[in-house]
């Protein structure tokens, strides 16, 4: 019998990880708090989760997870280090790969380089149950490719009218590109799920109305509570690990097991291989 709040490891195979891409189409909707504390509550589950931190211009997930960033995604391209000595533990047991400003250098690399990278991630990836993507904000083609190759794509929105307008042109362009796509939607900062349903609902219409060629699937939904948010980002620790209780903490509770209830088989090909296009 388990101890309340302690981790159950999870019994795994030895097939890949599965990838999940955290995006939205604007800034300042909640992405990486929602990937920081969705990774928090897979690894209180028992999964082995790696954060791969993607933001080249406002990374930020070392400061939910309370990891001093020491090192970058450069210290391997230019130094050789071991990929495996870029990854630092949070608090809650997550790991966190930082990619600082390097990230998009990726696919202007020579053979050597490349083959160096993927082989690299390709040993990181089969270490962990889940890799959480944080991507930054905007239509960027990095961003693109990432979601396109991506086994699990999680969109996050808000209520707000630039938020949806933003995220239909996220969907939009990804189906034209990948037809029949699958996103999970997330609704955050919503006063109660009838709000969220609401706008999920919007979201669906539109996606139908205009014939866009993509599976919508409702994920879940984030209660605003901009206290304990400000208390969370204060003191380093993501809600879930901070507090066992409350309305965001039951919300991703819902949200995460409604996820692993619907996981999709692993994956046999490394992510990295069809990213680069190899």
């Amino acid at each position: 019998m388990t101890k309340k709040n302690e981790i159950v490891p999870y019994r795994r195979d030895d097939s890949r990880a599965r990838i999940v891409t955290v995006s939205g189409g604007k800034g300042g909707i909640g992405k990486t708090f929602f990937a920081v504390n969705f990774g928090s509550e897979l690894r209180r589950k028992g999964h082995r989760v790696l954060i791969f931190d993607a933001d080249i211009n406002l990374s930020n997930v070392n400061l939910f997870l309370n990891i001093d960033v020491n090192t970058n995604f450069g210290d391997f391209l230019n130094s050789g280090i071991p990929i495996r000595d870029l990854i630092q533990k949070g608090v809650g047991g997550v790991d966190a790969l930082y990619a600082g400003n390097d990230l998009d250098t990726m696919f202007t690399l020579d053979e050597q380089d490349l083959n160096r990278i993927v082989g690299g991630l390709n040993e990181i990836e089969s270490d962990y149950d889940y890799v959480i993507i944080d991507t930054q904000a905007g239509l960027s083609d990095l961003n693109f490719r990432l979601m396109l190759h991506s086994d699990i794509n999680v969109l996050i929105t808000t209520p707000e009218i630039t938020a949806l307008v933003d995220l239909y042109k996220v969907i939009k362009i990804c189906s034209e590109r990948r037809p029949g796509i699958r996103f999970d939607l997330v609704i955050n900062r919503v006063s109660s799920a009838q709000e969220a349903l609401e706008v999920y609902n919007k979201v669906k219409q539109t996606v139908s109305q205009f014939e866009v060629k993509t599976s919508l699937n409702f994920l879940g939904f984030i209660k605003d509570d901009p206290k304990r948010v400000f208390e969370s980002i204060q003191k380093r620790v993501p809600i879930v690990v901070l507090h066992q209780s409350g309305s965001i903490n039951e919300c991703f509770r819902l949200l995460t097991g409604s996820f692993l209830k619907n996981r999709k088989p692993k994956r046999k090909f490394s992510f990295l291989y069809g990213l680069l296009g190899r």
